[in-house]
């Protein structure tokens, strides 16, 4: 059996591979059980996740140096850019959203969406730290403890 992959969400990728100093993510994140979940996994995240940090750093006033180790980190990890398939997935998964009223169907959520959207395309499983969120979401898998378990 291969390394499987797994896309991790903006919080989840700033509560592991963020400097502790420099995140907004609150204490309360559970990283042991998501450091656990990810074993034997290869870490993705999605272009928005790139876009939400880096704005959040920016918009946080962080200095040069910061921002660059930020990138560097970026730069390091795998990155599920917005394709066709990107781009179908997300108009999928809008339509559904909206038309079952799911959670992510709510115009305000067009980050989560794309998020969402580059994890089904690519067939990853999410690990986010908002499984009520994305929960149900169509197509989506996610990777909680209760899934990974056994």
């Amino acid at each position: 059996m291969g390394v499987r992959a797994a896309l991790l969400d903006t919080d989840v990728f700033s509560a592991l591979f963020v400097s502790p100093r420099e995140t907004v993510v609150k204490r309360q994140q559970p990283v042991e059980t998501w450091e656990a979940l990810l074993v034997g996994h290869r870490v993705l995240v999605s272009f928005q996740t790139r876009a939400e940090l880096l704005s959040g750093a920016l918009a946080a006033g962080w200095g040069a140096q910061r921002v660059a180790r930020l990138r560097e980190r970026l730069d390091a990890t795998p990155t599920v850019h917005d394709d066709r398939d990107v781009v179908d997935a997300y108009a999928r998964l809008s339509a559904g959203a909206q038309v079952s009223g799911h959670a992510l169907g709510a115009p305000s959520q067009v980050g989560d969406r794309w998020v969402a959207a580059c994890a089904i395309a690519k067939g990853l499983p999410l690990l986010t730290g908002n499984l009520r969120h994305f929960a149900g979401a169509p197509g989506l898998q996610l990777i909680d403890a209760a899934s990974s378990a056994g």
